[in-house]
Protein backbone atom coordinates (compact mmCIF):
# COMPACT_ATOMS: atom_id res chain seq x y z
CA UNK A 1 0.00 0.00 0.00
CA UNK A 2 2.42 2.61 1.02
CA UNK A 3 4.59 1.20 -2.61
CA UNK A 4 1.56 2.23 -4.28
CA UNK A 5 1.66 5.89 -2.81
CA UNK A 6 5.27 6.40 -3.02
CA UNK A 7 5.29 5.84 -6.60
CA UNK A 8 2.31 7.62 -7.50
CA UNK A 9 3.54 10.43 -5.84
CA UNK A 10 6.97 10.10 -7.34
CA UNK A 11 5.38 10.12 -10.53
CA UNK A 12 2.81 12.78 -9.74
CA UNK A 13 5.96 15.44 -8.96
CA UNK A 14 7.48 14.29 -12.15
CA UNK A 15 5.04 15.17 -14.23
CA UNK A 16 4.19 18.39 -12.52
CA UNK A 17 7.85 19.18 -12.65
CA UNK A 18 7.27 18.46 -16.39
CA UNK A 19 4.67 20.36 -17.21
CA UNK A 20 5.86 23.68 -15.67
CA UNK A 21 9.11 23.48 -17.48
CA UNK A 22 7.44 23.09 -20.60
CA UNK A 23 4.52 25.66 -20.38
CA UNK A 24 7.24 28.37 -18.94
CA UNK A 25 9.51 27.63 -21.53
CA UNK A 26 6.79 27.98 -24.20
CA UNK A 27 5.43 30.87 -22.37
CA UNK A 28 8.49 32.92 -22.66
CA UNK A 29 10.25 31.40 -25.80
CA UNK A 30 7.23 32.94 -27.97
CA UNK A 31 7.49 29.82 -30.72
CA UNK A 32 3.87 29.25 -31.23
CA UNK A 33 2.02 31.17 -33.48
CA UNK A 34 0.24 33.98 -32.76
CA UNK A 35 -3.52 32.13 -32.42
CA UNK A 36 -2.02 29.43 -30.05
CA UNK A 37 -0.56 32.44 -27.77
CA UNK A 38 -3.81 32.61 -25.51
CA UNK A 39 -4.50 28.65 -25.31
CA UNK A 40 -1.41 28.34 -23.83
CA UNK A 41 -1.39 31.11 -21.56
CA UNK A 42 -4.88 29.95 -20.01
CA UNK A 43 -3.36 26.52 -19.91
CA UNK A 44 -0.39 27.55 -18.54
CA UNK A 45 -2.51 29.15 -15.45
CA UNK A 46 -4.96 26.30 -15.41
CA UNK A 47 -1.85 23.55 -14.72
CA UNK A 48 0.70 25.73 -13.02
CA UNK A 49 -1.24 27.89 -10.59
CA UNK A 50 1.54 29.41 -8.65
CA UNK A 51 2.82 30.85 -12.20
CA UNK A 52 0.52 33.59 -11.57
CA UNK A 53 2.19 35.09 -8.40
CA UNK A 54 4.68 36.77 -10.90
CA UNK A 55 2.27 38.64 -11.83
CA UNK A 56 1.93 40.20 -8.07
CA UNK A 57 4.18 42.32 -6.61
CA UNK A 58 5.63 39.75 -3.81
CA UNK A 59 8.07 38.33 -6.73
CA UNK A 60 10.32 40.27 -8.27
CA UNK A 61 12.79 38.07 -9.98
CA UNK A 62 12.20 35.14 -13.13
CA UNK A 63 14.28 32.78 -11.35
CA UNK A 64 11.94 33.01 -8.27
CA UNK A 65 8.88 32.71 -9.78
CA UNK A 66 10.09 29.51 -11.81
CA UNK A 67 11.00 28.16 -9.02
CA UNK A 68 8.41 28.69 -6.82
CA UNK A 69 6.43 27.42 -10.04
CA UNK A 70 8.09 24.48 -10.52
CA UNK A 71 8.70 23.47 -6.55
CA UNK A 72 4.65 24.17 -5.92
CA UNK A 73 4.01 22.18 -9.10
CA UNK A 74 5.97 19.12 -7.58
CA UNK A 75 4.16 19.50 -4.61
CA UNK A 76 0.79 19.74 -5.99
CA UNK A 77 1.12 17.02 -8.44
CA UNK A 78 2.82 14.77 -5.74
CA UNK A 79 0.18 15.24 -3.53
CA UNK A 80 -2.31 14.08 -6.00
CA UNK A 81 -0.29 11.51 -7.44
CA UNK A 82 0.03 10.20 -3.63
CA UNK A 83 -3.67 10.15 -3.30
CA UNK A 84 -4.25 8.39 -6.31
CA UNK A 85 -1.45 5.48 -5.68
CA UNK A 86 -3.65 5.35 -2.39
CA UNK A 87 -6.73 4.78 -4.18
CA UNK A 88 -5.28 2.02 -6.34
CA UNK A 89 -3.61 0.34 -3.33
CA UNK A 90 -7.02 0.06 -1.85
CA UNK A 91 -8.52 -1.42 -4.79
CA UNK A 92 -6.01 -3.85 -5.29
CA UNK A 93 -5.77 -4.79 -1.75
CA UNK A 94 -9.61 -5.29 -1.86
CA UNK A 95 -9.21 -7.61 -5.09
CA UNK A 96 -6.85 -9.92 -2.98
Amino acid sequence: MFRCIRVGAVWGALTGIALAIILISLDNANILPFSVHPFEERLTFRLCPLYILGFSNDIHSMTALVAVTIAGNAVLYGLAGAVVGAVAGLVKRARS
